[in-house]
């Protein structure tokens, strides 16, 4: 699809009227380029699901009813916000309070986890444990959801702070924290019935989510919302709305909140659809008394300055490998934005925006444009976008498995003329090229330090109203990168990995790129441990399900790291974490006992890009991650005492040296003996070189 923008011109006639003082022209014009976009965009991208001429007449209306709703402070309160940029690396003030009231139910789950005296246990000792679930697809979604569902049963999961999940796995969190009422369960009965037989992108699909109740408005609205806004939409936006739309779509009525109903027992809304369920910030329902561990769906932005610096406009066009700009420039990396209930953000950039906010046109800090939040399928298609990523993370499998239409043709018409223009040598080249435009936002950290320093240019993301995000899968299919935020000081990440190389033993490398990042580095502790030959062996990955990972903070941050496509590369920039911590890999392996004969990376249904899956295949996959937390949970609970143990020592020992006994020494009170015991406490560092 054509890279478009939207001038200037367009932009502040659109600003001028989101008011509600339109003038016929005006509004005449902007219902010339809805019905413009319906006919180029969805139109093409659907032909055989829009023949129904009742879903056309209400897809037209969507544009009035959005319209009017978009200064409606009764039903989108947050319009009545003003929303400004925070900026640094510390945690927001809303993550430091869920955190004081987690800490207590944290303590309490820990002592029944472990079996331990809580008054032998102090809050302060009790370990901030992280989860996080990979990229892969629907596997990776059902695989989170499997171990989750058994960290609930045993308890474990009360205990965690922080849950975060790569591509797929997003979309299982966001079904749990919003439609699915904080239950696992719900979201895979939901998933055994609504995953087949149609593909979310097929015309059948895409028929069902527009004729259901309030279909075309929760499904088209957020696009117009983006178009009176002065984005343009890209065919990946129409990946996110019907992808979101399809999986959340017809639930157990069970689950419908109260006032749903009408006072006939109609439904007011199809359930599924509820406003709230689309708004990300209604998670904090469950963070307030800190009942759930806060959820951070991520995306990452692919940093390239030398376009950015020469195209504020439109940072994400194909650059000419042959140029001397592109020669010259130093070496392209990610960027990894958290998109929790409470922020959009960037440890890396230091800027963060309210999430009711992101979506809004900033400028300066300041957003300049009062909109209602974004719909949390837009979000989604950011986090689980991989088809709008580098073409070299999916090339040989996406154009074999999306439906035919815009986004299925435009992938395949673009593979072949890639194949005829560079052949097989070329490929390489297009590591940073993106053949399917990433989606078009607005990007609030826009001119956010212009003028402060006039000795110092602007980071090149300020210079582009324009940010642009993709599935963080691109970069690496763990979110190792954000629980290792520096003001976290996460003491256990348990990462479930669905990724598909998960026997090709290449976790090391991965989680080495992040760690490195960050100045750290995690050595396996049993190496020792490799997994047997046959195949029918029950035991065959004895001792693999859990496989412990030892932190350490490294004196000098390394000038180089392998990254993702196995090339030498500079060192990505990033705050360090000068925090020691435990990991727990988990990898999503075959287990006979469960489910013989099964490999979840190599069956033909569980691929990354089958978006089509039986409920008896939900449940093979459920039962697989079941049995494989049963076979890891000792290794847990090890690291967890372990670390609970560190802490506890720790702690006493800051205090034996803090008391008033020791301190009133011959140095007095505030002696240089004392001094000298804070800082070899407090010592750590990680030099840049």
């Amino acid at each position: 699809m054509a890279d478009e923008e939207g001038d200037e011109e367009t932009n502040e006639k659109t600003r001028s009227s989101s008011g509600g003082t339109d003038s016929t022209g005006a509004r005449a014009k902007v219902k010339g380029k809805l019905k413009s976009f319906w006919n180029k965009t969805v139109v093409p991208a659907f032909p055989e699901a829009i023949a129904d001429i009742s879903i056309i007449k209400a897809a037209l209306k969507v544009e009035a009813t959005i319209t009017k709703d978009l200064r409606d402070a009764t039903r989108h309160p947050e319009v009545a916000q003003k929303a400004a940029v925070r900026r640094g690396v510390d945690l927001a003030p809303e993550e430091m309070q869920f955190r004081k009231l987690r800490k207590a139910k944290a303590r309490d789950a820990f002592c029944r986890y472990l079996d331990l005296d809580p008054s032998e246990v102090d809050a302060d000792d009790v370990p901030i444990v992280a989860f996080g679930g990979s990229g892969g697809g629907y596997r990776a979604m059902i695989g989170m959801l499997g171990y989750c569902e058994e960290m609930k049963r045993t308890g474990m999961w009360d205990l965690l702070t922080y849950v975060a999940g790569v591509s797929g796995s997003c979309w299982g969190l966001a079904a749990y924290y919003t439609w699915a009422g904080a239950s696992m369960k719900a979201v895979i009965d939901h998933c055994q019935k609504r995953l087949h037989p149609h593909h979310p992108l097929s015309p059948e699909a895409v028929r069902e989510v527009l004729n259901a109740p309030g279909g075309p408005t929760k499904t088209l609205g957020p696009l117009v919302q983006k178009h009176r806004s002065g984005l343009s939409t890209v065919a990946m936006d129409l990946y996110s709305v019907f992808t979101t739309g399809h999986l959340f779509l017809n639930h157990d009525p069970a689950l419908d909140p109260p006032g749903l109903r009408g006072s006939f027992g109609v439904k007011k809304e199809v359930a599924g659809q509820h406003e709230n369920w689309l708004k990300w910030t209604s998670a904090n329902t469950h963070l307030l008394d800190g009942s759930e561990p806060l959820p951070i769906l991520t995306a990452i932005r692919h940093e390239r300055p030398w376009k950015d610096w020469v195209d504020k406009e439109h940072p994400f066009k194909d650059a000419d490998p042959g140029t001397k700009e592109h020669q010259e420039a130093q070496d392209a990396w990610f960027n990894w934005f958290e998109i929790s209930p409470i922020e959009v953000g960037c440890d890396e950039l230091e800027a963060w925006c309210p999430t009711w906010a992101f979506g809004r046109p900033f400028e300066k800090g300041q957003d300049t444009m009062q909109l209602p939040e974004q719909s949390l399928a837009l979000l989604l298609g950011l986090c689980t976008s991989a088809p709008a990523g580098p073409l070299t993370s999916y090339l040989a499998t996406i154009k074999r498995s999306l439906p035919a239409g815009l986004i299925g043709n435009s992938i395949s018409d673009m593979a072949k003329g890639i194949a005829r223009i560079w052949g097989p040598k070329g490929k390489e080249e297009f590591q940073a090229h993106h053949p399917l435009h990433a989606v078009n936002e607005h990007n609030f950290m826009f001119h956010l330090t212009r003028g402060e320093n006039k000795d110092k240019p602007s980071p090149p993301i300020e210079n582009s109203p324009r940010i642009h995000l993709i599935d963080s899968g691109m970069d690496n299919n763990c979110p190792t990168y954000v629980m290792l935020h520096p003001r976290r000081e996460v003491d256990v990440i348990l990462n479930m990995d669905a990724s598909s190389d998960v026997l090709k033993g290449s976790f090391q490398e991965r989680v080495d790129q992040i760690a490195s990042r960050r100045c750290l580095k995690f050595t396996k502790r049993h190496p020792e441990i490799e997994a047997g030959t046959d195949l029918k062996d029950p035991d065959r990955f004895k001792g693999l399900y859990a496989q412990i990972y030892d932190g350490t903070i490294l004196e000098e941050r390394p000038k180089e790291v392998i990254d993702s496509y196995g090339h030498r590369v500079t060192n990505p920039p990033a705050p360090p974490c000068l925090h020691e911590s435990t990991m727990i890999y988990i990898p999503l392996l075959p287990n006979q006992r469960a489910v013989a004969d099964f490999d979840p990376s190599t069956a033909k249904f569980s691929g990354s890009y089958n978006l089509v899956w039986t409920g008896a295949q939900v449940e093979m996959l459920v039962k697989i991650c079941s049995a494989n937390y049963k076979a890891g949970e000792a290794a847990i609970k090890t690291v967890l005492r372990e670390q609970w143990q560190k802490k506890k020592a720790k702690r006493e020992a800051a205090t034996a040296v803090y008391s008033p006994s020791l301190l009133a020494g011959p140095a007095g009170p505030a002696g240089a003996g004392a001094s000298a015991e804070v800082s070899a406490l407090e010592a750590a560092s990680c030099t840049d070189v």
